[in-house]
């Protein structure tokens, strides 16, 4: 059975899904245009990137996860031991490795945020379908996710049948795809989007039809953005990774404040003091939302220079450990978003906005 239909079919409000959901995918033009027509220097698309997208977005899962006692003690292996497990293994990886092991790590990172990043659009897709009301047995919604995957994995095997291969300049393992099997998935994709666009075209008015056509929006919007970085930045691998990565940060960033601001509607709760006190209403809250994450992220660059004047005479400085930190930052948020962002979850359902108010929260006076 469907879920009801719901007049609101905006997951945080019209303006603010336009920007975080939609109109953010237009950073990967950005970034093209830097490299393309500008010429900018990677290492400062990359470092921009960072500042503006990459970085909150990294520790904004901190504040989902570390900052409310419930998460920690539900799932404390998935949550402590894994980050610990992941940043060893990278660690490792760097000191004993060599060329070989940044290669992994470059290839790992690549494949694994591909997948998240698809992972993140599917799962905003999903929210999007269930608060339509449109019936799970239509066609043209169940043909949403395969169209989704497909084009991404059309995308990458694109890519690496042409080239470039790398990340961070260092070539990444993989298996040659060959031209043949690259142009049959581009004509999958074809047939499947051709019965799709079909299907919507015969539901026009259909209750759901409305709905139907922002969720065809955000797919058009989730295309350029695995489009552009994988089949229009093609001499520069950094600016095509820094470009995805950018969006997938500014989606990140509006769907985990809503997150909160839902989770925490009630008022403080005990189990949760900051994250909820700095979640309740007003541009003074938000502001100071902003400043957390922002001192969080200098948080990691202080850790960084720690650990470079503790082993500053074993040749691990400041650069080897920014690098192995932020890796493990990267690889662990990856790790902990796969935990933690279950739709099929009911609490977690209730918080961002699907089957009624979140359940666990004690009000506080604020």
């Amino acid at each position: 059975m469907s879920a009801p239909a719901t007049t609101r079919l905006s997951i945080i409000s019209p303006v603010q899904d336009f920007l975080f959901f939609f109109l953010s995918a237009a950073v990967v033009l950005v970034a093209w245009a830097a490299t393309a027509l500008l010429h900018v220097e990677p290492f400062y698309v990359l470092a921009a990137v960072a500042v503006v997208s990459n970085g909150p977005h990294l520790v904004a899962t901190w504040s989902r996860v570390y900052f409310d006692k419930r998460e920690v003690k539900e799932r404390p292996v998935a949550l402590l031991v894994m980050p610990a497990v992941i940043f060893v293994f990278v660690a490792l990886t760097t000191w004993k490795a060599g060329y070989p092991g940044v290669r992994l790590l470059n290839s790992v990172i690549l494949y694994w945020a591909t997948w998240h990043f698809v992972a993140q659009n599917w799962g905003i897709l999903r929210i999007y379908q269930r608060k339509s009301g449109e019936p799970e047995t239509s066609l043209a919604l169940s043909l949403e996710r395969p169209l989704l995957l497909l084009f991404v994995l059309w995308c990458v095997l694109y890519r690496l049948h042409t080239g470039p291969r790398l990340l961070f300049g260092t070539e990444v393992f993989y298996a040659l795809p060959s031209r043949d099997l690259v142009n049959s998935l581009l004509a999958i994709v074809l047939v499947v989007l051709g019965i799709f666009l079909a299907e919507r075209f015969s539901q026009r008015r259909a209750p759901w039809a409305r709905a139907a056509r922002v969720r065809l929006a955000f797919l058009g919007c989730a295309f350029l953005g695995f489009f552009v970085p994988f089949q229009m930045i093609t001499t520069d691998d950094t600016s095509a990774f820094a470009a995805a990565a950018c969006w997938h940060g500014f989606q990140y960033l509006g769907m985990i404040r809503f997150y909160h601001r839902n989770t925490w509607r009630a008022g403080v709760d005990p189990d949760a003091k900051l994250i909820s006190w700095l979640s309740q209403p007003g541009w003074t809250r938000a502001v100071l939302y902003v400043a957390f994450l922002g001192a969080l992220a200098g948080s990691v660059y202080g850790v960084i220079f720690a650990l470079s004047l503790v082993t500053r005479d074993s040749g691990w400085n400041f650069v080897t450990w920014g690098g192995v930190v932020w890796i493990t930052l990267t690889l662990s948020h990856y790790w902990l978003d796969g935990v933690i962002w279950k739709l099929r979850r009911p609490e977690l359902a209730r918080r961002v906005g699907l089957e009624g108010p979140p359940q666990n929260t004690t009000p506080m006076p604020t």
